[in-house]
Protein backbone atom coordinates (compact mmCIF):
# COMPACT_ATOMS: atom_id res chain seq x y z
CA UNK A 1 0.00 0.00 0.00
CA UNK A 2 1.03 3.71 -0.93
CA UNK A 3 3.10 5.26 1.92
CA UNK A 4 3.57 1.82 4.09
CA UNK A 5 6.48 0.30 2.44
CA UNK A 6 4.70 -2.74 1.00
CA UNK A 7 5.42 -4.73 -2.24
CA UNK A 8 3.70 -6.24 -4.59
CA UNK A 9 5.22 -10.03 -6.13
CA UNK A 10 2.98 -10.67 -8.89
CA UNK A 11 3.79 -13.25 -11.19
CA UNK A 12 3.15 -13.11 -15.10
CA UNK A 13 2.64 -15.76 -17.39
CA UNK A 14 3.84 -14.08 -20.85
CA UNK A 15 1.56 -15.06 -24.52
CA UNK A 16 3.79 -17.55 -26.19
CA UNK A 17 5.80 -15.76 -28.97
CA UNK A 18 5.12 -15.84 -32.69
CA UNK A 19 8.33 -18.16 -33.51
CA UNK A 20 7.35 -20.68 -30.34
CA UNK A 21 3.57 -21.24 -31.84
CA UNK A 22 5.47 -21.72 -35.38
CA UNK A 23 7.89 -24.31 -34.00
CA UNK A 24 4.85 -26.24 -31.95
CA UNK A 25 6.24 -25.04 -28.31
CA UNK A 26 4.21 -26.59 -26.10
CA UNK A 27 2.61 -24.80 -22.92
CA UNK A 28 4.63 -26.18 -19.23
CA UNK A 29 2.55 -23.94 -16.87
CA UNK A 30 -0.48 -23.63 -15.79
CA UNK A 31 -2.39 -21.37 -12.86
CA UNK A 32 -4.67 -22.74 -10.32
CA UNK A 33 -7.81 -21.79 -10.08
CA UNK A 34 -8.77 -19.18 -7.96
CA UNK A 35 -5.38 -19.47 -5.91
CA UNK A 36 -1.73 -17.66 -7.10
CA UNK A 37 0.03 -20.23 -7.66
CA UNK A 38 1.96 -21.47 -10.71
CA UNK A 39 2.35 -25.19 -11.24
CA UNK A 40 5.30 -25.91 -13.55
CA UNK A 41 5.16 -30.03 -14.81
CA UNK A 42 2.99 -32.49 -12.99
CA UNK A 43 4.77 -31.79 -9.47
CA UNK A 44 6.23 -28.42 -9.10
CA UNK A 45 3.89 -25.51 -7.43
CA UNK A 46 5.28 -22.17 -6.90
CA UNK A 47 3.02 -19.26 -4.50
CA UNK A 48 3.11 -15.75 -4.97
CA UNK A 49 1.48 -12.70 -3.91
CA UNK A 50 -0.64 -12.38 -6.93
CA UNK A 51 -0.73 -14.88 -10.31
CA UNK A 52 -1.55 -13.49 -13.59
CA UNK A 53 -2.37 -15.81 -16.39
CA UNK A 54 -1.37 -15.71 -19.98
CA UNK A 55 -4.42 -14.20 -21.28
CA UNK A 56 -4.38 -11.06 -18.66
CA UNK A 57 -4.38 -8.32 -20.75
CA UNK A 58 -1.58 -5.28 -20.12
CA UNK A 59 -4.02 -2.98 -18.76
CA UNK A 60 -5.43 -5.16 -16.07
CA UNK A 61 -1.74 -5.65 -15.12
CA UNK A 62 -1.20 -2.41 -15.02
CA UNK A 63 -4.07 -1.09 -13.04
CA UNK A 64 -3.42 -3.93 -10.24
CA UNK A 65 0.37 -3.51 -9.72
CA UNK A 66 1.30 0.29 -11.28
CA UNK A 67 -1.83 2.47 -10.95
CA UNK A 68 -1.94 3.23 -7.57
CA UNK A 69 1.83 3.99 -7.53
CA UNK A 70 1.46 6.99 -9.92
CA UNK A 71 -1.36 8.37 -7.56
CA UNK A 72 0.73 8.23 -4.83
CA UNK A 73 3.16 10.02 -6.66
CA UNK A 74 1.29 13.56 -6.77
CA UNK A 75 1.34 12.42 -2.88
CA UNK A 76 5.09 12.85 -2.86
CA UNK A 77 5.67 9.20 -2.25
CA UNK A 78 8.57 7.46 -4.31
CA UNK A 79 7.42 4.77 -6.22
CA UNK A 80 9.39 2.04 -8.26
CA UNK A 81 8.31 -1.26 -10.62
CA UNK A 82 10.94 -3.49 -10.90
CA UNK A 83 10.51 -6.19 -13.71
CA UNK A 84 13.09 -9.35 -12.61
CA UNK A 85 13.31 -12.63 -14.95
CA UNK A 86 15.05 -14.77 -16.88
CA UNK A 87 16.19 -13.87 -20.70
CA UNK A 88 12.92 -14.81 -22.98
CA UNK A 89 10.36 -14.53 -19.90
CA UNK A 90 9.04 -11.14 -21.22
CA UNK A 91 10.44 -8.61 -18.95
CA UNK A 92 10.83 -5.65 -22.03
CA UNK A 93 7.31 -6.57 -23.04
CA UNK A 94 5.46 -6.17 -19.90
CA UNK A 95 7.46 -2.45 -19.15
CA UNK A 96 6.66 -1.62 -22.68
CA UNK A 97 10.45 -0.89 -23.84
CA UNK A 98 10.74 -2.45 -26.80
CA UNK A 99 8.88 -0.37 -29.44
CA UNK A 100 7.64 -3.16 -31.87
CA UNK A 101 5.96 -0.92 -34.52
CA UNK A 102 3.20 -4.45 -34.47
CA UNK A 103 1.88 -3.63 -30.86
CA UNK A 104 -1.26 -1.82 -31.01
CA UNK A 105 -2.02 -0.13 -27.85
CA UNK A 106 -4.19 -2.64 -26.59
CA UNK A 107 -0.56 -4.30 -25.71
CA UNK A 108 1.01 -1.21 -24.23
CA UNK A 109 3.27 -1.95 -21.35
CA UNK A 110 3.55 -0.68 -18.05
CA UNK A 111 6.06 2.36 -18.57
CA UNK A 112 4.41 4.30 -21.72
CA UNK A 113 0.87 3.63 -19.98
CA UNK A 114 2.74 5.18 -16.71
CA UNK A 115 3.79 8.07 -18.75
CA UNK A 116 -0.02 8.55 -20.14
CA UNK A 117 -1.46 8.44 -16.79
CA UNK A 118 1.20 10.56 -15.42
CA UNK A 119 0.23 13.77 -17.61
CA UNK A 120 -3.43 12.72 -17.80
CA UNK A 121 -3.45 13.57 -14.03
CA UNK A 122 -1.46 16.51 -14.46
CA UNK A 123 -3.83 18.14 -16.83
CA UNK A 124 -6.93 16.73 -14.50
CA UNK A 125 -5.59 18.85 -11.28
CA UNK A 126 -4.88 21.60 -13.41
CA UNK A 127 -8.54 21.36 -14.87
CA UNK A 128 -9.71 21.20 -11.27
CA UNK A 129 -8.11 23.56 -10.06
CA UNK A 130 -9.38 26.44 -12.55
CA UNK A 131 -12.61 25.31 -12.41
CA UNK A 132 -12.46 26.11 -8.51
CA UNK A 133 -11.24 29.35 -9.08
CA UNK A 134 -7.60 28.44 -7.08
CA UNK A 135 -3.71 28.77 -8.29
CA UNK A 136 -3.20 25.98 -11.03
CA UNK A 137 -0.43 24.02 -9.73
CA UNK A 138 2.95 24.23 -11.48
CA UNK A 139 4.61 20.47 -12.31
CA UNK A 140 8.13 19.96 -13.38
CA UNK A 141 8.71 16.51 -15.18
CA UNK A 142 12.49 15.10 -15.61
CA UNK A 143 13.64 11.82 -16.92
CA UNK A 144 16.57 9.91 -16.75
CA UNK A 145 17.66 6.66 -18.07
CA UNK A 146 20.62 4.27 -17.13
CA UNK A 147 21.88 0.77 -18.60
CA UNK A 148 23.58 -0.92 -16.19
CA UNK A 149 26.05 -3.75 -18.54
CA UNK A 150 28.79 -5.77 -16.92
CA UNK A 151 29.31 -3.40 -13.75
CA UNK A 152 29.40 -0.13 -16.09
CA UNK A 153 26.95 2.41 -15.75
CA UNK A 154 26.03 3.66 -19.11
CA UNK A 155 24.00 7.74 -19.67
CA UNK A 156 21.50 6.25 -22.83
CA UNK A 157 20.43 10.34 -22.73
CA UNK A 158 24.41 10.69 -23.57
CA UNK A 159 24.26 11.58 -27.28
CA UNK A 160 27.96 13.55 -26.87
CA UNK A 161 30.06 10.45 -27.97
CA UNK A 162 29.01 6.78 -29.65
CA UNK A 163 27.37 4.03 -27.67
CA UNK A 164 30.98 2.11 -27.15
CA UNK A 165 32.53 5.11 -26.35
CA UNK A 166 30.26 6.00 -23.94
CA UNK A 167 30.32 2.24 -22.29
CA UNK A 168 34.28 3.05 -21.97
CA UNK A 169 34.40 6.10 -20.28
CA UNK A 170 31.54 6.68 -18.07
CA UNK A 171 31.51 9.46 -16.15
CA UNK A 172 27.98 8.40 -13.82
CA UNK A 173 29.27 7.45 -10.46
CA UNK A 174 26.81 5.89 -7.82
CA UNK A 175 27.25 7.03 -4.21
CA UNK A 176 25.36 6.88 -0.62
CA UNK A 177 24.38 9.34 0.77
CA UNK A 178 24.55 10.06 4.77
CA UNK A 179 20.65 7.87 5.13
CA UNK A 180 21.63 5.18 2.95
CA UNK A 181 19.77 6.54 0.34
CA UNK A 182 21.73 5.47 -3.32
CA UNK A 183 21.97 8.34 -5.91
CA UNK A 184 24.11 8.88 -9.02
CA UNK A 185 25.99 12.11 -10.43
CA UNK A 186 26.83 12.88 -14.07
CA UNK A 187 23.43 11.57 -15.30
CA UNK A 188 22.14 13.41 -18.32
CA UNK A 189 18.76 14.91 -17.25
CA UNK A 190 15.81 15.70 -19.78
CA UNK A 191 13.10 18.03 -19.17
CA UNK A 192 9.63 16.64 -20.35
CA UNK A 193 6.68 18.78 -21.27
CA UNK A 194 4.43 16.36 -22.45
CA UNK A 195 3.61 12.01 -22.66
CA UNK A 196 4.66 12.27 -26.48
CA UNK A 197 7.84 14.17 -25.67
CA UNK A 198 8.55 11.72 -23.16
CA UNK A 199 7.93 8.73 -25.09
CA UNK A 200 10.12 10.16 -27.52
CA UNK A 201 12.77 10.03 -24.61
CA UNK A 202 12.21 6.52 -23.78
CA UNK A 203 12.88 5.17 -27.03
CA UNK A 204 15.67 7.05 -27.97
CA UNK A 205 17.23 5.87 -24.98
CA UNK A 206 15.97 2.36 -25.77
CA UNK A 207 17.43 2.05 -29.08
CA UNK A 208 20.83 2.69 -27.39
CA UNK A 209 20.62 -0.43 -25.08
CA UNK A 210 22.26 -3.48 -25.77
CA UNK A 211 21.19 -6.37 -27.28
CA UNK A 212 22.25 -9.60 -28.59
CA UNK A 213 20.58 -12.87 -29.65
CA UNK A 214 20.14 -16.04 -27.35
CA UNK A 215 18.52 -19.47 -27.89
CA UNK A 216 15.66 -18.37 -25.81
CA UNK A 217 15.47 -14.63 -27.45
CA UNK A 218 16.29 -13.26 -30.66
CA UNK A 219 16.84 -9.97 -29.18
CA UNK A 220 17.31 -10.30 -26.04
CA UNK A 221 18.19 -6.92 -23.74
CA UNK A 222 21.66 -8.35 -22.19
CA UNK A 223 21.51 -5.54 -19.52
CA UNK A 224 19.54 -3.76 -17.26
CA UNK A 225 17.99 -0.36 -17.58
CA UNK A 226 16.35 2.14 -15.36
CA UNK A 227 14.01 4.81 -16.59
CA UNK A 228 13.43 7.37 -13.60
CA UNK A 229 11.09 10.15 -13.99
CA UNK A 230 11.07 12.87 -11.42
CA UNK A 231 7.90 15.36 -10.83
CA UNK A 232 8.03 18.49 -8.76
CA UNK A 233 4.70 19.65 -7.97
CA UNK A 234 4.07 23.06 -6.59
CA UNK A 235 0.78 23.93 -5.10
CA UNK A 236 0.25 27.68 -4.57
CA UNK A 237 -1.79 28.77 -1.61
CA UNK A 238 -3.47 32.31 -1.86
CA UNK A 239 -1.80 34.61 0.74
CA UNK A 240 -4.66 34.77 3.52
CA UNK A 241 -3.61 30.88 3.80
CA UNK A 242 0.03 30.51 3.82
CA UNK A 243 3.39 32.64 2.39
CA UNK A 244 4.98 30.00 1.07
CA UNK A 245 4.23 27.95 -1.44
CA UNK A 246 4.22 24.08 -1.09
CA UNK A 247 6.49 21.85 -3.32
CA UNK A 248 5.60 18.04 -3.38
CA UNK A 249 8.21 15.90 -5.10
CA UNK A 250 8.86 12.30 -6.23
CA UNK A 251 10.30 9.89 -8.21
Amino acid sequence: KIGQGACVFPRWIRPQLAREKIEGCHICTYVMPAEPQVVLGKDKAFTYDFVFDMDTQQDAIYGHCTESLIEGCFQGYNATVFAYGQTGSGKTYTMGTGFDVNIGEDELGIIPRAVNHLFRGIEERRQAATEQGKPVPEFKINAQFLELYNEEVVDLFDTARDVEARRQKSSVRIHEDASGGIYTVGVTTRSVNSAAEMIQCLKLGALSRTTASTQMNVQSSRSHAIFTIHLCQVRMCSPDNVSAPLRVAAS
